[in-house]
């Protein structure tokens, strides 16, 4: 069991990391020079010179303090064997050093700095840094959820014809699961008073732990997507699961995140009968 004091020394330590991180963000952010290239040649998935940065000092600055704490990072920047591929009991950090490259490099303010820290394969604790918008998110287990050191909580929408509902458009890029994701999205935005999407998944969880969104359904990600936000929305009075019920998995994170329970199993419901449809646009 980790305890209070471990997690609040550990916060203290990460907190101002996690400052300079927005700060190294928002220059780029407003620099129109920055170098973006693809990663894997695929056309849609981007990367730039600054999302290695934050990444590369985020990792050196944990290493020097905490030289035997593992990492799990998008940019896998990280030196001397620390990058793990596995969840282990050991410190481990899960780091996106930009959440929402696309919108960073066009200057859309739903992008952030993402740290999470695992211990014994637990959350302990979240810190989301949106320097565009001003708002620094922060979490620790069993102590509330907060934006800018005001608590924050989800709402208390509990029909889906009421709720604002996220729903990641940007994986239609990807052919094999493209088929899944659109008839998903329209069994869900059928019914939902508003499906939107904001290509940036970190930024999205932390909307519905601070009840703009009312819930959030994401497949086909990887745990530094999710490992701070999920923390949030537990904190501020959320339900996460996998998208079929059952206990979330940050390891493999599907998910459904909603301001209750009646509203995620309506989530689900519709979910689980979009996956066995055939085809969409023709009403039964």
């Amino acid at each position: 069991m980790t305890s209070e004091l471990q997690i609040e020394e550990l916060y203290n330590f990460i907190y101002p990391l996690a400052v300079r991180a927005g700060e190294i963000l928002l220059e780029g952010y407003n620099n129109a020079g920055k170098s973006v290239a693809l990663k894997c040649n695929e056309f849609y998935n981007v990367v730039t010179d600054y999302d290695n940065e934050i990444e590369e000092y985020l990792i050196s600055n944990i290493l020097a303090t905490y030289p035997t704490h593992k990492f799990i990072g998008e940019e896998e920047t990280a030196k001397n064997n620390n990058v793990s591929k596995e969840l282990t009991d050991a410190p481990t950090w899960i780091i996106d050093p930009i959440d929402g490259t696309s919108n960073f490099i066009k200057q859309i303010p739903h992008v952030s700095v993402s740290i999470g820290l695992s211990i014994n394969k637990q959350i302990v604790l979240g810190i989301v840094n949106n320097p565009a918008q001003n708002k620094v998110y922060t979490t620790k287990l069993g102590q509330g959820a907060y934006c800018n050191g005001k608590p924050i909580h989800v709402s208390s929408c509990e029909r889906l014809q009421d709720a604002n509902v996220a729903y990641e458009v940007c994986l239609l890029h990807a052919a094999k699961i493209r088929n899944k994701h659109i008839k998903r999205i329209y069994y869900v935005g059928s019914q939902a008073r508003r499906l939107v999407g904001y290509s940036a998944v970190v930024d999205s969880l932390c909307m519905v732990a601070a009840g703009n969104l009312d819930a959030f359904h994401i497949e086909d990600m990887y745990p530094w997507d999710c490992a701070a936000g999920y923390l949030l929305i537990r904190e501020a009075g959320g339900v996460v699961t996998h998208p079929y019920g059952g206990a979330f998995d940050i390891m493999k994170p599907d998910l459904i995140c909603a301001s209750t329970e009646t509203l995620r199993l309506e989530i689900e419901q519709l979910i689980r009968k979009a996956d066995q449809a055939k085809s969409v646009g023709q009403e039964e």
